[in-house]
C-alpha cells in the first residue's frame, strides 16, 4: 500500500490568507475616492438615460385645450312702430326733465353763493324729491 501524502499548509491556505488583505485594499480605495466614484455612477446613469430617451418612440404633440366661446347675447328684439313711438316719446320727456333739472342746479347754485358744493347738492335734492321745478312747472308740484 502506498502511503497517502500529505500537503503542506502552505501550498493550499496562501489564497485564503491573502483575501481579507485585499478586501481591506479595495475598501480604502473605496473610502478615499468616493468622489470619483459617484461621478462616475452619474456619468453612467446620465448615459444610460440619455441612450433609453433616443431610442423611445416619439410622444404625440398635446394639443392645447380649445378656448371656451364667448357667450353671446340674443339679439334685442326689434320693437314695433307704436312701442318706438312711446320710447322715443319717453326718451324725449326724460332728456327734456334732466335739462330742466340741471338748469335748476344751476339757478340754485347761483341763488346760493357762499354755499358749499354739499350744501348746494342738499338744497337740490331736496327741491327735486318735492316734484319742484323752475323750469318745468314754476315751482308748483300740483301743476301737469
Amino acid at each position: 500500500m502506498a502511503a497517502k501524502r500529505r500537503r503542506s499548509a502552505g501550498k493550499g491556505g496562501g489564497a485564503v490568507g491573502c483575501a481579507p488583505f485585499l478586501v481591506l485594499i479595495v475598501v480604502a480605495l473605496i473610502i478615499q475616492y468616493w468622489w470619483v466614484l459617484l461621478i462616475a455612477a452619474g456619468v453612467v446613469a446620465l448615459t444610460v438615460a440619455l441612450v433609453r430617451s433616443a431610442n423611445a418612440p416619439a410622444r404625440p404633440a398635446q394639443m392645447p385645450p380649445p378656448r371656451p366661446q364667448p357667450v353671446v347675447p340674443p339679439p334685442p328684439a326689434v320693437p314695433s312702430g307704436e312701442e318706438l313711438t312711446a320710447q322715443m316719446r319717453a326718451h324725449k320727456r326724460i332728456s327734456r326733465v334732466r335739462d330742466m333739472q340741471e338748469w335748476d342746479y344751476e339757478w340754485i347754485r347761483l341763488a346760493h353763493p357762499g354755499k358749499s358744493v354739499r350744501e348746494v347738492n342738499d338744497i337740490a335734492n331736496a327741491h327735486f324729491a318735492r316734484g319742484r321745478s323752475i323750469g318745468i312747472n314754476w315751482g308748483d308740484p300740483s301743476a301737469p
